[in-house]
């Protein structure tokens, strides 16, 4: 008990030399050490605690607490592209883990041109790239489901396509259990920025890992909880201008009543904020490796629309900014998502989304005819991936002929 006990006084000290690095100021390192230990911190909430953005950042943490390996909770999950078995890319994808943005493709597609993919990481080049990248810089993403949701897929058959269209010729729409979580991380290499980072000497305050022998930064990330009907949205980022140059400033101010001091921040050099006491207590009872100390929560959103009828929105600098290309006003990732859905003939969503001539934002969407709606979750469309129409057989299939 005494060794636990000094184990816990030490990682304090060290997160809150950390901490007065980063912020500059004594007050920071005094909350950090007196910060008091908060019980189940890596346990996910079961339930709403408190407000949305206390629920938001308490999924945060439970995600990135440390576990085997050097890994984070998280990384412990299934990615999508392993998940789903059923299309000719099977062979090109599994085992892998980084790979392009699938909203980026859709968007792509769209516009008539051919998604933009670098073979050795299938990778796709940023959309909106920040003045500080080197010519033709990458993103590469990652969407991992937690157990639950990967055990409610498949005791259902969602895994493939052939039961995603059963399910919509029954008129069943899709309901996750509660416990479901979904996490999508955007990785930006060091190599790609000017001047490049190494992991021996990665940016201050932001989570590196060396991927197949590239050193990424994780830029950013989105957590979504099944905890509500229509699911919490929320997304991070590094307080960071190497990084994140854009953050809080490419969709307009960031905000965070709960674990931010002060609660709202417009990005840029003046935008950096300080954690609240009780988000410090929480990430410190947690473990979390000091770098996480320095992520911030864009915002969290759970309507579709404000009280005056007016668009909910949220986007991320990385993952909609740099990666996709969306700009202010454009982003709504509950609108977006509520457009998942399946036709009862096994036409996909995604071909509705590819048709939209925006992004969506505002009221939920509303399936039609023959169709029901897939509780928000984009990565069923992989059940079949590849295919420009969103249909294909039941079967997995190791190769298709070109034109089939």
């Amino acid at each position: 008990m005494k060794l636990r006990f000094v184990v816990l006084v030490l990682v304090l000290a060290a997160t809150a030399l950390w901490l007065a690095g980063v912020g500059g100021t004594s007050s920071v390192m005094a909350a950090a050490a007196k910060a008091p230990s908060v019980a189940g911190a890596c346990t996910f909430p079961t339930a709403v605690t408190g407000s949305m953005e206390q629920t938001a950042w308490q999924l945060f943490v439970a995600a990135n607490c440390p576990t085997n390996k050097n890994q984070v909770v998280w990384e412990n999950w299934i990615e999508q592209s392993n998940f789903y078995p059923a299309g000719a890319r099977l062979e090109a994808v599994k085992g892998k883990r980084l790979h392009g943005s699938p909203l980026a493709q859709a968007l792509a597609r769209k516009a008539g041109a051919a998604p933009e993919l670098v073979p050795s990481t299938d990778c796709n080049k940023m959309s909106a790239p920040p003045s500080n990248v080197v010519p033709g810089a990458i993103v590469c993403e990652e969407a991992r489901i937690n157990p639950s949701a990967q055990a409610f897929m498949l005791s259902k058959g969602y895994q493939g396509r052939a039961g995603q269209t059963k399910a919509a010729q029954a008129g069943t729409n899709i309901q996750f259990p509660t416990p479901a979580v979904e996490v999508k991380v955007d990785w930006i290499p060091g190599t790609d920025f000017n001047p490049p980072f190494t992991c021996a000497k990665p940016p201050q305050g932001v989570h590196v890992e060396s991927i197949d022998g590239v050193c990424y930064a994780m830029a950013g990330i989105h957590i979504e909880s099944k905890l509500i009907s229509d699911w919490i949205w929320a997304t991070f980022e590094p307080q960071n201008l190497q990084t994140n140059p854009n953050r809080c400033i490419t969709f307009g101010p960031c905000t965070d009543s709960w674990g931010s001091v002060p609660p709202v921040s417009n990005g840029g050099s003046g935008g950096f904020t300080k954690l609240t006491p009780a988000l410090q207590a929480l990430m410190t009872s947690a473990h979390l490796a000091p770098e996480f100390f320095n992520y911030r929560m864009d915002g969290v959103q759970t309507t579709f629309v404000t009280a005056s009828g007016s668009p909910t929105l949220l986007g991320n600098s990385i993952i909609e900014g740099e990666n996709v290309g969306m700009t202010k006003g454009t982003a709504s990732c509950i609108t977006c998502h509520s457009v998942s859905s399946i036709k009862n003939d096994g036409t996909d969503g995604i071909t509705v989304l590819g048709s939209m001539p925006t992004p969506p934002v505002g009221p939920k969407y509303v399936v039609p005819k023959g169709w029901i709606a897939r509780d928000f979750v984009w990565s069923m469309m992989l059940a079949c991936p590849g295919s420009p129409t969103g249909r294909c057989s039941s079967a997995p299939t190791a190769k298709k002929p070109k034109g089939k």
